[in-house]
C-alpha cells in the first residue's frame, strides 16, 4: 500500500479517500486531511464477474435461538462462521438486531442494493421527490440521508466504498440474498461526503457527523484516518459526545505506531470514539493496520466479502473494514438493551474483549461475550448441547430416573459456580479497562505535549 502523504501545505482542507480499488494518484490533502483506509485492492466478486474465491435488566431484548444465515454467500464471510473469530454465533443466538439508526459517514451507498435496500433508514418527517424541507431540518428530500458533496438529497455512492461498509455493519441477513451484515436488522442512514474521486473536505465530514446526531443517529460509522485534527471536526465529534452518540473510526492503514503517528478521529481523547485496528483471520494484526494509542481493540478487517455497487459483492481489506464490524456489534447491543447509552455500551463492548496480546488497548472484538455482560443469565440462549457418546447414552438408560436427578443438581451447582466466575471475570475485565484508558490517555498527552514543543520550537 501506497502511504498517504503527511506534510501538506497547510491552508488546504481537502479530504482523501485512498479506496481499496488503489489510491488516488497525485492527491494532495493537508496536515488537516484524513483519509478512508481500505489497505489493499478490491477482489472482484468471483461468483459474479470473475477474480478468486476465499475459501435493566427487564429491558432485555433478547430473542430466540436464530437459525443459521441462509444468504448464499454467508460461508464465504469468515468473520461470521461460528464464535471463533468474533464470538457472532453466541451472539446471533441472542438478537440480530433491531430499530437502531447507524449513520454510514462516507462515500455514500448504493441505494437499490438489494442486501441494504430493505435496511436503509428512512426519514419519517420527508415526502420523497416534492422538493420541500418537509420536517423543516434545512435538507430537502433528505428521505434515506443525505449528500454533502452534491448538496441534495440522495446520497448514492459513486465509489464503492461507502457501500461496502454498509454492508459489512447490515446488509440484510436471513433473506436468500447475498451476504448477511454483523446486524441482520438495523437502520442504515447514508451520509456521503466524499465524491466519486474519493475526496471531500473535514467540514463536510463534520457536518455530516452533526447531521447524523440531528437526525437520531446512536453511532456513526467513520471509516476514515488522517494524520491530522482539524478544529470543525474535533467540534463534531464533541458534538456527538454531548448527545450520547458514539463514532466508530478506523485506525488507519500505514501499518504504524500511533503512538508516535497518531491518527484522527481515532486519536481524540473523547470517550465516544472507537478506534479500530484491523486483524487477520487467524487472529493476528494486519499488516496493514496501525496500533497503538488510539486503537481501542481490533476487528476483522482482511479479505472481507461485502456489498459492491451495482447489486454485487466483492472483497475489500483494511481499517476501513474492522470499523463497521464493531459498529455491527454495538448495534446488537443496543437492540439487546436499548436503556443502555453511549457509556454502556461502549464499556460491554471494551470490556469484554479476548485478551490476544494484540497491540491495542483492550484486545480483540467478541460480540457474543459483550452481549453476555447485558443480558441476564436467565435470558441467555445457549447453543445446542454436544450429543452424549453411544457409552454415556445406554449408561445414563441404566441408571433411570436416579441419574437425571444427579445430572439436574450437578448442573445446578456448575451454574452457580459459573455465575461468581463471571462476576469476577467482568470485575477483573472492568479494571483493566480503566488501567487502559488511563495509559492510553497520558499517551496522548504525551503526544500532545511533543506537539506543542515541536510548534513552539518552529515560532522561534
Amino acid at each position: 500500500m501506497l502511504p498517504v502523504p503527511r506534510a501538506f501545505p497547510a491552508a488546504l482542507t481537502t479530504l482523501l479517500a485512498a479506496l481499496a480499488v488503489a489510491p488516488v494518484a497525485g492527491a494532495t490533502s493537508s496536515r488537516g486531511a484524513i483519509a478512508a483506509p481500505d489497505g489493499l485492492k478490491a477482489t472482484p466478486d468471483v461468483a459474479h464477474g470473475g477474480g478468486r474465491a476465499l475459501v435493566k435488566r427487564s429491558a432485555v431484548k433478547a430473542r430466540a435461538a436464530q437459525a443459521p444465515a441462509t444468504d448464499p454467500r454467508f460461508a464465504e464471510q469468515w468473520p461470521l462462521n461460528g464464535d471463533g473469530p468474533m464470538g457472532i454465533a453466541s451472539a446471533w443466538r441472542q438478537t440480530t438486531g433491531g430499530p437502531v439508526t447507524v449513520a454510514i459517514v462516507d462515500s455514500g451507498a448504493d441505494l437499490g442494493h438489494p442486501d441494504l435496500a430493505p435496511n436503509l433508514w428512512t426519514n419519517p418527517g420527508e415526502i420523497p421527490g416534492n422538493g420541500i424541507d418537509d420536517d423543516g431540518n434545512g435538507y430537502v428530500d433528505d428521505v434515506h440521508g443525505y449528500d454533502f458533496v452534491d448538496g441534495d438529497g440522495t446520497p448514492q455512492d459513486a465509489n464503492g466504498h461507502g457501500t461496502h461498509v454498509a454492508g459489512i455493519v447490515g446488509a440484510r441477513g436471513g433473506n436468500g440474498i447475498g451476504v448477511a451484515g454483523v446486524a441482520w436488522n438495523v437502520r442504515l442512514m447514508i451520509v456521503r461526503v466524499l465524491d466519486g474521486a474519493a475526496r471531500g473536505t473535514t467540514t463536510d465530514v463534520a457536518r455530516g457527523i452533526r447531521y447524523a446526531v440531528d437526525n437520531g443517529a446512536r453511532i456513526v460509522n467513520l471509516s476514515l484516518a488522517g494524520p491530522s485534527s482539524t478544529p470543525d471536526l474535533e467540534d463534531a465529534v464533541r458534538y456527538a459526545q454531548a448527545h450520547g452518540v458514539l463514532i466508530v473510526s478506523a485506525a488507519g492503514n500505514d501499518g504504524a505506531d500511533l503512538a508516535s503517528a497518531p491518527t484522527y478521529p481515532a486519536a481524540y481523547g473523547e470517550d465516544n470514539v472507537i478506534g479500530v485496528a484491523a486483524t487477520r483471520r487467524d487472529g493476528g494484526l494486519s499488516s496493514v493496520s496501525d496500533y497503538g494509542p488510539g486503537a481501542d481493540l481490533a476487528a476483522p478487517g482482511e479479505a472481507i466479502l461485502s456489498t459492491a455497487l451495482g447489486g454485487g459483492y466483492e472483497w475489500r481489506t483494511g481499517t476501513s473494514m474492522a470499523a463497521p464490524e464493531v459498529t455491527g456489534a454495538l448495534v446488537l447491543l443496543a437492540a439487546a438493551r436499548p436503556d443502555l447509552g453511549a457509556a454502556g455500551l461502549a464499556g460491554a463492548l471494551l470490556g469484554s474483549t479476548r485478551k490476544t496480546g494484540l497491540p491495542v488497548a483492550t484486545g480483540a472484538l467478541d460480540v457474543g461475550a459483550a452481549l453476555r455482560q447485558v443480558i441476564p443469565a436467565g435470558a441467555w440462549v445457549e447453543g445446542a448441547s454436544a450429543p452424549l457418546s453411544s457409552y454415556a447414552s445406554s449408561a445414563a438408560a441404566k441408571k433411570g430416573g436416579a441419574t437425571k436427578k444427579t445430572t439436574k443438581a450437578k448442573a445446578k451447582k456448575a451454574k452457580k459456580k459459573l455465575t461468581a466466575a463471571q462476576k469476577r471475570a467482568q470485575a477483573k475485565k472492568a479494571a483493566a479497562r480503566k488501567r487502559a484508558v488511563a495509559k492510553r490517555a497520558a499517551a496522548r498527552k504525551r503526544a500532545a505535549a511533543a506537539r506543542r514543543r515541536a510548534a513552539a520550537k518552529q515560532h522561534r
